[in-house]
């Protein structure tokens, strides 16, 4: 059973969907549209700040060729990550972790935070997002669920964390030895790619009462096939499609 009560749906890196992503218009939209948790993607800058940011490099959203963690928050947070998306969000800057804090508890909603190292800075990454929630995470929002693909973030990350904290292995397909991984990493929850999930795989996870949640669902009748599988949630570009 989940530690916490989380939502069926979760608006992907914000509504993204209908803003850019993994900033606070994004995080806006899915308020107004109605989705009470998001799920954002934390980095570690050349400074070590956490901010939010997917790709490693920033051409897709900022149209510059730099790694993202090369570069200090200063020069970060200057960036246009919205004109890519659409001129209703030109000149929408890079948000750091604590106004997305800010914002969260501004607005009453909670929050999958999936840490999102660039190569080679798995473990400080993992440290880094961990000490932001600990030392900064708004008393008034339920706790966050943390998620990443890198089992060595994780390991750094969960023993800064708080018990209350839920700490999800993502993975893009499920491993038959899956109970093992997790029980080995101290992780409470599964994350999965909802195209490469398996029916068995996902009756298993159920069965133990491990909560199980899926990305990226922007299609009702996929929705309907996990929810009768009993995955536990759905983080999609389009909460309005299932709100």
């Amino acid at each position: 059973m989940s530690k916490i009560d989380v939502p069926r749906i979760i608006a992907h890196r914000g509504a993204s969907g209908h803003a850019p992503e993994n900033t606070l218009a994004a995080i806006r939209t899915a308020h107004e549209l109605g989705a009470t948790w998001v799920e954002f993607d934390c980095m570690l800058s050349k400074d070590g700040r956490v901010f939010l940011n997917h790709d490693e490099t920033l051409e897709r959203t900022a149209g510059v060729t730099h790694r993202a963690c090369d570069l200090d928050i200063a020069d970060l947070v200057h960036l246009d990550v919205g004109a890519w998306f659409g001129p209703d969000f030109a000149g929408e800057p890079i948000p750091t972790f604590r106004q997305v804090m800010m914002l969260l508890s501004e607005l009453g909603m909670g929050a999958n935070v999936e840490i999102k190292p660039c190569k080679g800075h798995e473990k400080e990454t993992g440290m880094a997002v961990a000490k932001e929630i600990d030392g900064h995470w708004p008393e008034d929002i339920p706790p966050p669920v943390v998620s990443s693909f890198s089992k060595e973030s994780l390991a750094a990350a969960i023993p800064l964390l708080g018990s209350e904290i839920e700490v999800a292995q993502l993975w893009g397909r499920v491993p038959a030895e899956w109970r093992q991984e997790i029980a080995a990493l101290g992780a409470t929850a599964v994350h999965c790619n909802a195209f490469r999930l398996e029916k068995e795989i996902a009756g298993q996870i159920v069965t133990s009462g491990v909560p199980l949640r899926c990305y990226t669902v922007n299609e009702v009748p996929l929705a309907e096939k996990l929810f009768g599988w009993g995955v536990n949630c759905i983080i999609t570009d389009y909460p309005d499609m299932f709100i």
